[in-house]
């Protein structure tokens, strides 16, 4: 299973953990924008970190987070 594919399974799984109308609520945007997902935004994966359950790397594993901008 290619990274982009394990990505894609992730959002399943924190789409069941959270319910998509809740994380909507949590991330102050519309049910509508998250059903729209394929996979989790960057970003998005970044806040939903911010609840503690998982790591930015682990709903995205196709993008390093690890950037060093020195």
């Amino acid at each position: 299973m290619d990274q982009y594919s394990l990505a894609k399974k992730r959002k399943k799984e924190i789409m069941i953990k959270y319910g998509c109308r809740n994380l909507s609520r949590i991330l102050k945007i519309t049910p509508g924008a998250v059903s729209k997902w394929e996979v989790i935004p960057p970003f998005r994966a970044f806040q939903i970190a911010q609840l503690g359950d998982f790591d930015p790397t682990y709903i995205r594993p196709d993008i390093d987070f690890n950037v060093d901008f020195t």
